[in-house]
């Protein structure tokens, strides 16, 4: 969407000339900007750098959607209306991860049923609320969108760089915008309550009010759970994802017009991003982010022990939030990183505590491109020191050092001490690789006697990082 903003803006001021410049100052109107300095609290570090590429850092921005039933345009009582449910609560909230070398976003889903701890929240009135233990949706209805991002940037560490509050008409008037999105369900939908009735399979050109529907849907289909629910707005998004970077819309600058008038309107922001030239800006940097480089996951969570209608965050959600702060987030459909070099020896010095015995260590010396017979000789050696041979042979050299030492996961202690027999050598990790440790030579090396510095016993195997995993924009939304 960041990106059809710099397309419009190109767009009206070449198709429509002086008109273009009425068109933006019409959508520069529209923008609603509220300033939260001072009330989100303090903004953790940043841990993200600059990508050498692109001159960029990442950005996040969290997305809430607001249920409040007190509407602009009037249609606050197709819901209920204000006085049957008043204030407002963000049952749908999205993390935004743009990454330094834009070619990728993550789009992470909070479940509004997490249970989780609230800060303290200034007040619109001047006071504020009590830290509490609720449901994350909880911190919208106590502080508003301030206390939502004091809430996330506490509990994740991650810093929150902008923000946006989309309201139910909103999201429905970007899709009508669009012309409508396409809709995949698994079973027939028939929920009176919500006014939605779709049978089974793929529907497309849905309206908005049907997609608002649609979206907020929840015991009417599925298991009745918000994690559910959290899944069919995913596919939800990448199906406008996939609407709005289609030709059918990049082409036709009055539904580009429809759609970010639509948008404008809808939206509240803060002040960094309330200047059409600024989005303009942040979207040109998308340019080149390919639709399978947009990833939506949701927090990793389990059961509440209390109460199995909620939820609480698990391990892995520790691990989703460092990669989003150290910008390491992405699919794997992204454009690759090159590969990690290998990294000097982490046992070089010759006063290093060594925690494995060489008699435990089966090594296999390969010769990378040495003169013959030199993997041999450097298997001597070290069997002579007490490592256990696993025999020798040819290879093809992993990196450009004259001495690699390659260890298979749970097993960099053990390189640690034939790393250090040669002379503190260069390290590498290798998941492919089993109990032995391989090294590849490309010249004979003085090999060190080093069993008096063993002591103390290997530490622990690592615990496997989790896997994080989600659907990418480019998915079958019938997937």
């Amino acid at each position: 969407m960041l990106r059809v903003v710099a397309i419009t803006a190109v767009v009206l001021a070449v198709v429509t000339a002086g008109g273009g410049v009425l068109a933006y100052y019409k959508l520069q109107g529209n923008i609603n900007a509220q300033n939260l300095d001072g009330l989100t609290g303090a903004k953790p570090s940043d841990e993200s750098t600059v990508d050498p590429t692109t001159g960029q850092d990442a950005v996040n921005i969290l997305v809430m959607g607001s249920d409040t039933r007190d509407l602009s345009d009037g249609s606050g009582d197709e819901y209920g209306g204000e006085a049957a449910d008043p204030g407002a609560r963000s049952d749908t909230t999205v993390l935004v991860h743009l990454a330094a070398d834009r070619q990728s976003a993550t789009l992470v889903s909070i479940p509004r049923d997490s249970e989780v701890q609230i800060p303290a929240c200034p007040t619109s009135d001047g006071g504020t609320t009590k830290a509490t233990k609720s449901l994350f949706n909880a911190a919208f209805s106590l502080g508003g969108a301030a206390c939502t991002i004091r809430t996330v940037q506490e509990l994740t560490k991650v810093p929150i760089d902008h923000y946006v509050v989309v309201d139910f008409s909103g999201f429905r008037s970007m899709v009508d915008a669009l012309g409508g999105v396409t809709i995949c369900t698994p079973q027939a939908i028939n929920d009176s309550k919500a006014n939605l009735h779709l049978s089974a399979g793929t529907h497309d050109d849905v309206n908005g009010e049907t997609a608002l529907a649609y979206a907020r849907a929840r015991y009417s289909i599925g298991d009745g759970s918000d994690l559910g629910r959290i899944g069919r707005q995913q596919a939800l998004m990448s199906s406008m994802v996939q609407k709005v970077t289609s030709s059918a819309v990049l082409t036709r600058p009055d539904k580009l017009y429809a759609f970010l008038n639509a948008a404008t309107k809808s939206v509240t922001t803060d002040t960094g991003l309330a200047s059409l030239s600024q989005i303009a800006s942040l979207a040109q940097s998308l340019q080149k982010m390919p639709a399978n480089g947009v990833q939506f996951v949701t927090v990793p969570t389990e059961p509440y022990p209390a109460n199995p209608n909620r939820v609480q965050w698990t391990a892995a959600a520790d691990t989703l939030w460092q990669q989003i702060s150290t910008d390491t987030a992405g699919p794997s459909t992204a454009t690759p990183t090159a590969s990690p070099t290998a990294a000097p020896g982490t046992d070089p010095g010759t006063s290093s505590q060594l925690l494995v015995a060489p008699s435990k260590i089966s090594v296999q010396v390969l010769n990378v491109g040495g003169t013959a017979g030199v993997a041999g000789t450097v298997s001597k050696a070290l069997t002579g020191v007490g490592f256990v041979a696993a025999g020798t042979g040819d290879g093809t050299a992993h990196s450009t050092a004259d001495v690699l030492v390659r260890y298979g996961t749970g097993r960099q202690d053990s390189a640690n001490t034939v790393a250090a027999a040669l002379g503190g050598a260069t390290t590498q990790l290798d998941p492919s690789l089993g109990k032995n440790i391989v090294v590849e030579v490309k010249t004979t090396t003085t090999v060190t006697d080093v069993r008096s510095r063993v002591t103390g016993t290997p530490a622990a195997a690592p615990t496997p990082t989790p896997t994080i995993t989600g659907r990418v924009a480019s998915d079958n939304i019938c997937a």
